[in-house]
């Protein structure tokens, strides 16, 4: 037995091997695999990607305790005397020591979904007809511009036959050794916005414009097995996902 320092190192080594890391993803008690789902819906806009099944996932990539450094903001002033003399003068400000937020497991995934359009086709478009005065006369032909009302077509019917499609999904992954919703908050919120601001998001396909540039992954202790425990972890995902992160209670070996 390895002798480690806690829960992120007991993490660390079990996710050395493949088949914890797919476990984490696609959990056995998650048959319909709506940790996945969850993710993926993070990233991809749900008005435009309706997942109808997830068919696999792949890990390509793993890193651990990856350094993201927070963007520095630069301010600048210039300043000029007028009527002879000019003169340029400049601030800048920069802390001394960058803030470093480090990932704790960093996944490039591909997941294979079968999924619908969300998005409807514009079918038509039809002038209005144009409305009275206040006096009752009709208005002149140049008074008003003319209105025109659009009509949009029902997306396409879901084809369970259609091939499926595979979707990049980079999975940022934090350790939590207690539960200190908080912290995990505030955690997770500065991680996200440095990421986002250094890492681009990627290019929007017929999937809409990404979210984000990464899913987030709050990994927690894991409980008691006892019917509280299981309603808190309920409680603790439904928090988190209402600020677009996924959480997760694991075991440490």
């Amino acid at each position: 037995m390895v002798a480690t320092n806690g829960f992120t190192d007991d993490l660390m080594l079990r996710y050395l091997v493949p088949d914890h890391v797919t476990s984490l993803l696609v959990p056995a008690t998650d048959p319909r695999r709506d940790r996945v789902r969850s993710l993926l819906l993070s990233v991809y806009d749900p008005a435009s990607l309706d997942i109808r099944s997830v068919e696999s996932v792949e890990v390509v990539h793993q890193e651990f305790q990856t350094a993201v450094h927070a963007s520095i903001a630069v301010r600048g002033s210039w300043d000029k005397t007028l009527p002879l003399a000019e003169q340029a003068r400049a601030t800048v400000e920069i802390p001394a020591n960058p803030a470093v937020h480090w990932i704790d497991m960093a996944l490039e995934t591909v997941v294979v979904v079968k999924a619908a359009s969300a998005d409807s086709l514009l079918a038509s478009v039809e002038a209005e007809a144009a409305w009275a005065t206040p006096d009752g006369a009709p208005p002149r032909q140049d008074a008003y511009e003319r209105p025109y009302g659009l009509r949009y077509a029902e997306p396409p019917p879901f084809d369970p036959t259609a091939p499926a499609r595979s979707l990049p999904l980079r999975v940022s992954a934090l350790f939590f050794d207690r539960l200190d919703l908080a912290d995990a908050l505030r955690r997770l919120g500065q991680a996200k916005r440095a990421v986002d601001a250094a890492s681009p998001r990627p290019a929007a396909q017929d999937t809409g414009t990404p979210l984000a540039s990464s899913a987030w992954l709050a990994v927690f202790p894991a409980t008691a097995t006892d019917e509280p425990s299981r309603t808190t972890e309920q409680l603790v995902g439904d928090l988190l996902a209402t600020q677009g992160y996924v959480a997760a209670f694991e075991t440490a070996p």
